[in-house]
């Protein structure tokens, strides 16, 4: 399966199970939308992030009892979440997401060169 075909997919699930949220009537409609995920991205990106800070503060600073195993199936559930509304966003403004990250991965393969 590629990325195309998981964008699809999580469209197809997004748009029957909220069908009203894909009413887009507008330009406006649209960037409210677009408002919404990045948010919600965003929201989620920041989840993930505080597990991970519990596990440093434990295990680099002495503060606190959380191992980066205690929260690894957790952070998982969230960087999966990250994924699925950055399917979204591609689906919803039509981008090719697999050949994007093959441009950017070639553009960083010069940037970052040994």
């Amino acid at each position: 399966m590629d990325v195309r075909e998981l964008i699809e997919m999580q469209l197809a699930f997004s748009k029957e199970r909220f069908p009203r949220f894909w009413v887009i009537e507008d330009e406006k409609d649209l960037v409210l939308r677009l408002e919404y995920l990045t948010n919600a991205l965003a929201g989620e990106v920041g989840e993930a992030a505080n597990l991970v800070k519990k596990a440093v503060r434990s295990t680099v600073y002495g503060h606190g009892d959380v191992k980066l195993e205690d929260v690894r199936e957790a952070l998982e559930e969230e960087i999966t979440d990250v994924f699925i509304y950055t399917l979204t966003i591609a689906g919803l403004l039509g981008l090719d997401l697999e050949k994007s990250y093959l441009a950017k991965l070639e553009k960083n393969k010069r940037r970052f060169t040994p």
